[in-house]
């Protein structure tokens, strides 16, 4: 019989404490309800079978470490040879504005009204726990995202997959962006083939790792409260709208191109549900790209701000969508 001891006044265990005994537990279970077993007889781990590991105490250490001595919410740490990245929660909601903007669009779209406090990622401010489960269900379906190592009171500890799309494409030739979003398309749509959404699939959410495109970033929740076809499509809008006016895409280029990774969406994930919500959006874009027209031409520091052209550009992209595959 196992038995803890807690010196703390109200009885309750730290993370790291809960994480030792959570295995220790786990492991007593197994032998209890399994003979012994040689490394050549024990079977492999299933799909349906999670992996239990025992705590990186010393790696966990690092991390905690690292985090207090930055005001990063994202941190990215070395140990025994590996990267690791530590993220803290989101330190912020978005703005009632964006949260209101995104309601509106959602309720034209699909008739349906999302939660305030969704929108605003108020959920995701308090908690890291939603982040985890979809990172752990995600893995353990065979899908490309970071390994979680730990899950912290306020951080997750996840292995490094390398640099994102979003900073390598600042180097990359006006071919070689094409060939490569060309390719991002087609993966986005295989993994909405596989039945998954992303829900922040923005090319600063894609990385690159082992010679493949890996997903980060699981914060949004709004896809448990949507049907599954209408938020792989809001995926299909975030992907198509970060690439418009990105490194070399220009406008000239974004017009063109576009259209193409739209269409490669589509034909890797022929669903007629994400091409119907894909077409009720159409003129609900178009329209808030023209109330944004004003904004086009203004500037920040000197700087065009590209958020009204990408707009426009993202309505354009939409109008080549046939209403027939």
């Amino acid at each position: 019989m196992l038995r803890m001891v807690n010196d703390r006044a109200d009885g309750s265990l730290t993370a790291r404490e809960r994480d030792d005994w959570a295995w220790i537990i786990n492991a007593a279970r197994r032998a209890r309800h399994q003979p012994p077993e040689t490394a050549a007889s024990a079977p492999a781990p299933t799909e349906t079978d999670p992996v239990i590991e025992p705590p990186n105490t010393p790696l966990i250490d690092a991390a905690a470490a690292a985090l207090a001595a930055s005001t990063d919410r994202v941190v990215i740490l070395s140990h025994a040879g590996r990267r690791y990245v530590a993220k803290r929660v989101a330190p912020q909601p978005r703005s009632r504005l964006q949260a209101v903007a995104v309601r509106w669009l959602v309720k034209g779209i699909t008739g349906q009204s999302l939660p305030m406090q969704t929108l605003r990622l108020a959920d995701a401010a308090t908690g890291v726990g939603f982040e985890a489960r979809r990172l752990r269900a995600l893995e353990q379906a065979g899908q490309r995202v970071p390994h979680l190592v730990h899950e912290g009171p306020d951080y997750l500890l996840l292995e490094h997959c390398g640099n994102t799309v979003a900073n390598l494409l600042e180097d990359w030739t006006a071919d070689t962006c094409r060939i490569e979003m060309e390719n991002e398309a087609r993966d986005l749509g295989a993994f909405h083939r596989a039945g998954q959404w992303h829900g922040a699939s923005q090319i600063k959410n894609l990385t690159r790792h082992d010679g493949a495109t890996w997903r980060i970033d699981f914060e949004e929740d709004f896809g448990e409260l949507v049907p599954l076809p209408v938020v792989q499509a809001l995926d299909v809008i975030l992907f198509l709208n970060s690439v418009s006016l990105a490194g070399v895409v220009d406008e000239a280029e974004s017009r063109r191109l576009l259209p193409q990774l739209l269409a490669l969406c589509l034909q890797e994930n022929p669903d007629p549900r994400v091409r119907a919500t894909l077409l009720r959006a159409r003129p609900w874009v178009a329209r808030l790209a023209w109330l944004s027209t004003p904004m086009r031409r203004r500037t920040v520091r000197g700087r065009q701000r590209k958020g009204a052209l990408r707009l426009a550009l993202l309505a354009d992209a939409l109008a080549t969508l046939s209403d027939r595959p």
